[in-house]
């Protein structure tokens, strides 16, 4: 059942009545909404006509709202939350409350990301890049699972960045440049788009960009101010080829790099913008993406293969002094390397009879190679005489006293998936999708890989033993054969009259299982999977955690005047078997993925937007959720630190709304002025409990701050030029927007960007 307040529940009513009045003074409006066609089906629709809750938004938008990245989209769509630890580390899309920890390490994705038809995150790894929106023509946010159409990673969605085409009618170009200051601090943004025809059917485009951000934080003990300087270099180049009147091929190549200076994280205790650290939160990250995309008119319907293939290879560092009460430097450094080969056929039919059917056939095989070294710094070494024992040079860092690796990881995906849509009557249609297929997990890992520790960590480490001979990593591979997954959607449409569709759908998203890698050796006592630190641990590890799967239920209304759109979506979904990482107990900070329980998110989102004439445009969107674990066995609430009742990553009410307005000048040019503004309820940022002991509180649980934020931009455009002034977080809010839980890292705070004024020039033919 929903419990909504009283406040909500009026302004449900009032959208309700606003939908089926047929007086109301947006119908009489002169001025009509762009129609808005999605391809979130696999076919191109209208989006008043899709059966489920999809948010967009458009080019325009995102050049005048100044949104770059994922947390502008996140910001500008009601139920939807951005979650990261720092750039290029452990970001998350969290669609409607599902997710249970703010930082969940190496732990696939519950929304995936798609560039067109390449899949953009390499779930496997804990490195993940923001990619750039430059020449995004649209972006579409399809909320609740999508496992019929797009398979395991969509549990809650799918976030699908729709790029502009390579156009053999013109050419063209585009050049935009951003320059802001932050507390004194420069970010700066370039980014250039070609379009150059080369016959009368074939056109390249071709789009580079580049960003140098200085950032604000200092790192008080490395003496660096600002630290978190990013650096980005990124390219795109795209072929579009119209071989026939029915035969269309399309290739992508994407170049993007990543540094990261360090964390963007803070210490609060220590005062503004500031984190400590005995060495710095480094980071790279290269991404190579190739799609090929070939589409054949059959008549009766469009044949569709895409091919992709990526490569990710990334290098981080992490300070977890803070393990050892920061006695001495304790750092690791891992690389993660990612592969993936993804290929997809789908036949969508073109006729015009009461049946439309989507069919294909998907495969991946993906290929992830971690390797880490745990280590300490030069200065401590010199501290103890130039010797700290039995440590080596690997891997780009010296002293290292613990190092492993390649642990590879191997992942097989087959599925056939499918939707069939009839139209029972002229205004009532049902649809059914299903998809079936076959995952395939395997796991090795190499034999070594440990040194000793007692010749230098201090005597009060590791249960004031003054000397610890590690257990060497065993070689061995564990093939837990194939698991079958199968999900279905049901759904009706209902085209009430030409302003306002009904709709009703029940879908199934799902997530493939995982390996215990690291945490799946023998411990202190011989057995598997238990603690090499502490032989009171008293979690057992699985060696395999499940899928899981959720199921979402929702009905909604989608109206539609001249002036205004208003489209309104009531949902519940369960999630079963929920897949995570928990913590051992004890002294044992090791990770593992388990399954633990139920959980239920419920809520209501609105979507406002209008324009009751030429000059003035305004949008409004509100979110509910209540999103809570229903069921938890003793067992699994001792591993995971949860209890029933405790809330997912999920804040109850979000509402972002902006007004525009723009004034037509001589000279076909035009000002447009626009105020932007989002509130984001408090959320927790994991469980409540202490792993192990659910009678403890978790030292580290805690609720992000409840917070808002205030843009605008005020600028003058023309045919071939814009320029604008803006401003960010203008109110400069500096709450907290994300905690993280693990007590292994001391800086664990993260606010909004600071105050950011700048200048937005751009130049196009």
């Amino acid at each position: 059942m929903f419990h909504l307040d009283g406040l909500l529940t009026r302004a449900l009513t009032a959208s309700v009545a606003l939908m089926f009045s047929s007086t109301s003074v947006f119908a009489q409006s002169d001025t009509e909404l762009e129609e808005i066609i999605v391809t979130a089906t696999k076919r191109e629709e209208r989006l008043q006509d899709i059966p489920m809750s999809v948010s967009v938004l458009g080019q325009d938008t995102l050049e005048i709202a100044g949104i770059i990245d994922s947390r502008g989209i996140a910001e500008s769509i009601p139920g939807i939350t951005f979650s990261q630890a720092a750039n290029n580390f452990n970001s998350a899309f969290i669609v409607r409350g599902i997710g249970t920890a703010l930082n969940q390490d190496n732990l696939a994705s519950p929304v995936a990301v798609y560039l067109d038809e390449m899949p953009m995150m390499a779930s496997k790894s804990t490195l993940k890049m923001d990619f750039s929106l430059f020449d995004a023509k649209q972006v579409e946010v399809l909320k609740g699972p999508q496992g019929t159409l797009f398979g395991a990673g969509t549990l809650a969605g799918a976030v699908r960045i729709i790029s502009n085409k390579p156009d053999p009618s013109g050419f063209s170009y585009k050049l935009m440049t951003d320059i802001g200051s932050t507390s004194g601090e420069m970010r700066q943004q370039y980014n250039g788009m070609v379009n150059v025809p080369i016959s009368d059917n074939a056109a390249v485009r071709l789009v580079a960009y580049a960003s140098e951000d200085d950032g604000w934080i200092k790192n008080i003990t490395t003496g660096a101010d600002p630290t978190n300087k990013v650096s980005t270099m990124g390219f795109r180049a795209a072929l579009g080829w119209q071989v026939n009147d029915r035969f269309n091929a399309n290739f992508t190549y994407i170049l993007q790099e990543t540094e990261v200076d360090d964390g963007a994280t803070i210490n609060p205790a220590l005062g503004e913008d500031t984190r400590l650290g005995l060495g710095n939160e480094k980071s790279e990250i290269e991404v190579q993406k190739l799609n090929m995309t070939l589409v054949y008119d059959l008549g009766f319907a469009e044949l569709t293969s895409s091919t992709n293939f990526s490569e990710n290879d990334g290098t981080m560092d992490a300070d977890l002094s803070n393990i050892f009460g920061n006695t001495f430097p304790f750092f690791l450094h891992r690389e993660p390397d990612d592969e993936a080969f993804v290929q997809e056929m789908r036949l969508v039919s073109n006729s015009d009879s009461r049946l439309d059917w989507v069919l294909g056939a998907f495969y991946l095989d993906r290929e992830t190679d971690v390797i880490e070294a745990f280590y300490t710094n030069q200065a401590f070494a010199d501290s103890r005489g130039g010797s700290i024992g039995n440590t080596i040079s690997t891997l780009g860092v010296d002293h290292a006293f613990i190092y492993g690796g390649p642990v590879p990881n191997s992942y097989e995906e087959t599925a056939f998936f499918g939707e069939l849509g009839y139209q029972l009557t002229d205004s009532l249609k049902a649809t059914l999708g299903f998809r079936t297929g076959d995952m395939e997990n395997a796991n090795s890992r190499p034999a070594g890989g440990s040194s000793s520790l007692g010749s230098f960590i201090p005597p009060v480490v590791f249960m004031g033993a003054t000397s610890f001979t590690p257990v060497p990593y065993q070689a061995g591979t564990y093939e837990p054969g194939k698991t079958s997954n199968d999900v279905m959607k049901l759904s009706l449409a209902w085209q009430m009259n030409d302003r306002v569709n009904l709709y009703a759908t029940a879908s199934e998203g799902f997530r493939s299982n995982e390996i215990n890698r690291s945490a799946f050796v023998p411990g202190l006592d011989g057995r598997l999977g238990s603690s090499g630190l502490d032989p009171n641990d008293p979690i057992v590890i699985p060696q395999v955690s499940a899928s899981d799967k959720l199921w979402n239920y929702e009905i909604g209304m989608k109206g539609r005047w001249d002036g205004l759109s208003v489209n309104l979506a009531i949902y519940q979904m369960v999630w079963e078997d929920i897949q995570l990482v928990a913590q051992r107990g004890g002294g044992d900070p090791t990770s593992f993925f388990t399954n633990a329980g139920e959980a239920e998110s419920e809520g209501i989102e609105l979507e406002i937007l209008a324009n009751p004439n030429d000059n003035f445009e305004f949008g409004l969107n509100v979110a509910y959720q209540d999103a809570k674990i229903t069921e938890l066995t003793d067992q699994e609430a001792i591993m995971v630190g949860a209890e029933l009742g405790s809330s997912l990553v999920s804040p109850d009410v979000q509402v972002s709304g902006h007004f525009q307005y723009t004034l037509p000048l001589e000279g076909g040019r035009e000002a447009v002025g626009r105020l932007g503004y989002s509130y984001t309820d408090a959320l927790p940022n994991g469980f409540e409990n202490q792993v192990g002991n659910p009678n403890a509180t978790n030292p580290r649980y805690t609720m992000t701050d409840a917070y808002s934020k205030l843009d605008f931009s005020l600028g003058i455009n023309s045919d071939r030029w814009s320029v604008a002034l803006y401003g960010e977080n203008i109110l400069d809010n500096d709450d907290s927007i994300f905690v993280m839980q693990q007590t292994f890292f001391a800086n664990a705070h993260m606010t909004l960007r600071p105050r950011t004024f700048g200048i937005r020039v751009s130049m196009t033919q």
